[in-house]
């Protein structure tokens, strides 16, 4: 199977029936290109490995991405400056495929370390005053320590029921004066810290060295021979298979066109796939007999895909762009809201104060 890189994003939002028909993580990975023409050690039959031992149809939870070494003669030649990129890239992919077969979400790239701090390092009492948000957080009335801090959304709860303030007025200001993180955020950040190393989602950081390698495995691949061509479809792959296993959009982050071109692609059609998955759901008989919870719950999922979907096809969409806010879908008054950063989307926001400077 051969991967094409689109040229425009554009193309691939409007081809949105060819998009959502993409191959899954599954596929991508099945039948990776390796260098090795001839048969490895032992027969190699139809449906059987190297040594016989049958293979299953789907892809295994110890599945791996495995690029091609050049073999290099002094620690002077080219070819062994990509050996360390070629080493992360296999080892950042194998914790992303070990994550997402375990059941995690597998990369967050706008969660940093200072957030990983911000949801399990509890400050000093003595830092902050008990009316502010931030005390609020982490330390109950009595000045007792909760054993995690409040979520955004139970923050937001607490100060409308206790200053008495709208919802949309406590989520703003939560989202203004706290570091409280939204819940599936918190919950991703405290099971990365107690997950084993060896299947551990990626942070932002750690996301962006992954994004890295593989610029430069594709930079360095980009000889004749038939080994470069085959480290740049397999650099293609792995690309294919960051985007299909993202839910949130995020502007393409390589710096090589192609592979920017083809996260893109299948980036745009994983989401354009959730929305159809959600209204499915929502419109399932199982979902409308569970009562209106199960709906609102199907409904928000697909209003958050939608969401993203409308970031990915924005004109305004560029490569330095980064999603730092998630946007949170709340019930008021019957209707169903979605709030980014603390406000709606497109609402009109208030002129900021004018400032007065002294010359002289």
């Amino acid at each position: 199977m051969s991967i094409a890189a689109s040229a425009h994003i554009e193309e691939a939002a409007t081809a949105r029936s060819v998009a959502v028909s993409l191959p899954p993580v599954d596929a991508l990975l099945g039948d990776l290109p390796t260098a090795h023409r001839a048969l490895p050690i032992g027969h190699r039959v139809a449906g059987q490995g190297c040594h016989g031992a049958k293979v299953g149809h789907r892809l295994h939870a110890a599945a791996r991405v495995r690029f091609v070494y050049f073999p290099s003669v002094d620690g002077d030649d080219g070819r062994a400056v990509s050996h360390p990129h070629l080493t992360l890239a296999e080892v950042l992919l194998d914790r992303v495929l070990a994550a997402h077969a375990a059941g995690l979400r597998p990369m967050a790239p706008s969660l940093d370390y200072a957030a990983e701090a911000r949801a399990t390092v509890r400050p000093p009492r003595r830092m902050f005053h008990p009316a502010t948000l931030e005390y609020r957080r982490w330390y109950r009335t009595d000045g007792s320590a909760r054993t995690q801090p409040l979520t955004r959304e139970a923050l937001a709860l607490r100060l409308a029921a206790t200053d008495e303030l709208s919802m949309k007025e406590a989520r703003a200001r939560v989202a203004r004066r706290s570091h409280a993180l939204p819940a599936a955020d918190q919950a991703w950040l405290v099971d990365r810290r107690h997950t084993p190393l060896e299947r551990r989602p990626l942070n932002q950081a750690e996301f962006r060295m992954l994004v890295n390698a593989l610029d430069a495995i594709w930079e360095a691949s980009g000889g004749s021979s038939h080994m470069d061509g085959v480290n740049r479809r397999i650099a293609l792959r792995a690309v294919a298979v960051l985007g299909n296993l993202l839910d949130e959009y995020v502007a393409s982050p390589f710096q090589s066109a192609a592979l920017g071109d083809i996260f893109n692609e299948y980036h745009l059609a994983h989401l354009c796939r959730t929305i159809e998955n959600s209204r499915q759901a929502e419109s399932a008989s199982c979902v409308l007999l569970a009562g209106p919870k199960a709906w609102f719950a199907a409904k928000s999922a697909r209003m958050r895909a939608e969401h993203q979907v409308g970031l990915a096809k924005s004109p305004a969409a560029s490569a330095t762009m980064r999603l730092s806010e998630r946007p949170v879908v709340a019930v008021i008054g019957g209707r169903l809201h979605m709030f980014v950063g603390g406000r709606r989307p497109g609402a009109l926001v208030a002129p900021p104060a004018p400032t007065y400077a002294t010359f002289g």
